[in-house]
């Protein structure tokens, strides 16, 4: 397999993105948020509206022009990541997140990020790249707990 490139995001991947996303949500968050909750998160524009918002912060993986992964970093709180399904466990997540780590080091001595506690494909990935949970929250619209993991770099 080609290697991905990583650049920073540009206005115009906002539809690529969103599209990535929102192709692989129901299948990442319905076992545990259900599937209308996910389908009406969709349905509602929400995601092309976070990435409108944030490409200036996003990071791409692309392989042959596609993009196939993203991370969001607000100053120190990795707000996302993600990976297209069928590229994971390829080593994009890992390599997306050390770039990450490197371009949240020059600001801070920590990275911080939340995941819900059930969701355990990304609790594990967090936990193997040297994150640990300082607290729980109780999400107060999905009644989840999220974890708040945090990475000192």
């Amino acid at each position: 397999m080609q290697s991905p490139e990583f650049r920073s995001a540009t206005h115009g991947d906002v539809p690529a993105i969103s599209a990535m996303q929102r192709e692989s949500l129901v299948e990442t968050y319905e076992p545990f948020l259900g599937r209308m909750t996910v389908e009406e998160f969709i349905a509602a524009g929400s995601v092309e509206r976070y990435f409108e918002e944030r490409w200036q912060q996003a990071t791409v993986a692309t392989l042959h022009d596609e993009i196939v992964g993203v991370a969001v970093l607000l100053g120190a709180l990795l707000d996302l990541i993600w990976v297209k399904p069928s590229m994971r466990s390829r080593g994009i997540g890992s390599t997306l997140m050390e770039g990450v780590e490197e371009q949240a080091a020059r600001e801070s001595t920590e990275l911080t990020l939340e995941v819900w506690k059930v969701n355990r494909r990304a609790v594990d990935f967090y936990e193997r790249r040297g994150f640990s949970v300082v607290r729980t929250l109780d999400d107060p619209v999905t009644g989840l707990e999220r974890l708040v993991m945090l990475k000192a770099l």
